[in-house]
């Protein structure tokens, strides 16, 4: 009886290890045959490119009225940053511009709108849009919102 009792886990032990190495043989011979070994590899360089912030143009402040039934007004100062290397004297030609689209889109918010939690980052995104639309070959990288101020 002892001598069964050996020999049953010795038999387990010989069909865990068949097991293993059958395992490994069918995940190499998959790994050959699936494209994991030999044959050509296409290899391409991916080169990314950072843009570097530079001049920084501020604009004089604005003061708008808002919309609403209300007078209420907002003082309004912001910049826009140029890549680095930019041509300050072409971007600031064009300032006039961007300016008056500014204006209209600081008039269509409410003094409510402009004093909730995600304002300065909503203004911040179409400042920066209308800038893309006067400016569309990337003279100028983004707006920034210098002050604020609401009455």
């Amino acid at each position: 009886m002892e001598a069964e009792e050996q020999a049953a886990p010795a038999k387990s032990k010989k069909k865990l290890i068949m097991i293993v190495v059958g395992v490994l043989v069918l995940g190499g011979a998959a790994y050959m045959f699936l494209g994991g070994g030999g044959g050509e590899v296409d290899a391409s360089v991916t080169t990314t490119t950072v843009i570097v912030e530079g001049p920084v143009l501020e604009a004089d402040q604005m003061t708008v009225n808002l919309a609403g039934e209300d007078m209420r007004y907002a003082r309004i100062k912001f910049a826009v940053v140029l890549p680095e290397g930019g041509d300050t004297a072409a971007v600031g030609e064009r300032f006039p511009v961007l300016k008056d689209a500014v204006l209209g889109v600081v008039s269509g918010y409410s003094a409510d709108q402009l004093l909730g939690p995600s304002s300065l980052d909503d203004l911040r995104a179409e400042f920066t849009t209308a800038a893309q639309d006067v400016w569309p070959d990337g003279e100028v990288l983004r707006v920034v919102i210098t002050e604020v101020l609401v009455q």
